[in-house]
């Protein structure tokens, strides 16, 4: 329909299981064009993701990169990453330090940037090209922010003047306790990632689009928006019985389906006319701790075979269509 042209891509968050949106989205890229896959950022205005997912978002929306050289990037730098644990002094209190050292993955991204020819101090800030967003919470009072590449009034114009990209992907990333957040900006404010107050970011990317394109109403701008899990956990782990109560698998964790539902609720007419998708991984993926490397196998295998499902190959093929 004439008037409908704008493209965006939700990414949740979930560690090294962000593998598995990365291997979906190549093969929704692939859907379009399977000879040459167009790179995700020729396709989407508006990236945004929380997590690992906002990692990536940068690595796709803001760098540039296509899904292979994505794939080949992420896996390394969870790898770099998650390799080794911080060794802490005798006598020390676990609790108030770390799991990993967060600066690895600042220095794994100022290392892509190099390798892409970006200098290292590169801003988020660009205003050209597909915008890109990050979920990141303020340490002092745990209030969600957005960094943004482009003014947003949910960006404060000093963190959009000074956000690096190695600063902002590394505060979307920072899970804790697994990391130390991260300073951003001349205040010295701190961040973590926002695992709690939004994994799944597709209200926020909505939210966000909604300031960037004000003229009209979204659902009449939208031709296609696209959210993508890391993973569903199953029904078994994720509600156990205790004392006869229903107890979470986590108490820090987050159900993005529940979120995935509301917003499917909220704007049922874009599922009816095939101009929203949502992809994600059942039957356990989810259960796979963020920093478990060494199941970096099972995440591709569990993603292909979910891929290969008639249903969602089915699914693949109409958002490809969508989008392009």
């Amino acid at each position: 329909m004439s008037g409908r042209n704008i493209n965006l891509l939700s990414l949740d968050g979930g560690g090294v299981r962000g593998l598995s949106s990365l291997i979906v989205l190549k093969e929704i890229m692939e859907s379009i064009d399977r000879e040459n896959p167009p790179k995700p950022c020729d396709y989407f205005d508006l990236i945004g993701g929380s997590g690992s997912g906002g990692l990536i978002a940068i690595m796709l929306g803001r760098l540039e990169m296509d899904i292979d050289q994505c794939i080949h990037a992420y896996k390394l730098l969870s790898k770099n990453v998650f390799s080794q644990k911080r060794l802490l002094p005798i006598g020390s209190n676990l609790r108030s330090r770390a799991k990993y050292d967060i600066k690895k993955v600042e220095l794994a991204l100022r290392k892509i940037l190099r390798e892409l020819s970006y200098e290292k101090d590169t801003l988020l800030r660009e205003e050209a090209g597909c915008k890109v967003f990050v979920c990141a919470t303020d340490d002092t009072n745990r209030r969600l922010v957005h960094l943004t590449s482009y003014p947003s009034k949910y960006c404060s114009n000093e963190l959009f003047k000074s956000a690096k990209v190695y600063e902002a992907g590394a505060a979307s990333f920072a899970h804790s306790p697994l990391f130390d957040s991260v300073k951003i900006g001349p205040s010295g404010r701190r961040f973590h990632d926002s695992s709690l107050e939004a994994n799944n970011p597709m209200r926020e990317v909505w939210i966000e689009a909604r300031g960037v394109w004000p003229a009209g109403a979204l659902e009449n701008q939208l031709k296609c928006m696209v959210s993508i899990g890391t993973g569903e956990p199953s029904i078994k782990r994720s509600r156990r019985r205790l004392f006869g109560l229903v107890k979470g698998a986590d108490v820090d964790a987050v159900d993005p389906e529940i979120d995935t539902n509301r917003f499917i609720q909220e704007h049922t007419e874009l599922d009816d006319e095939n101009r929203l998708f949502r992809f994600d991984v059942p039957n356990g993926l989810g259960e796979i701790d963020l920093d478990s490397i060494e199941e970096m196998e099972t995440i591709v295998d569990a993603t292909q075979d979910y891929l290969e499902k008639e249903l969602v190959y089915k699914q693949i093929r109409r958002c490809g269509r969508a989008l392009a």
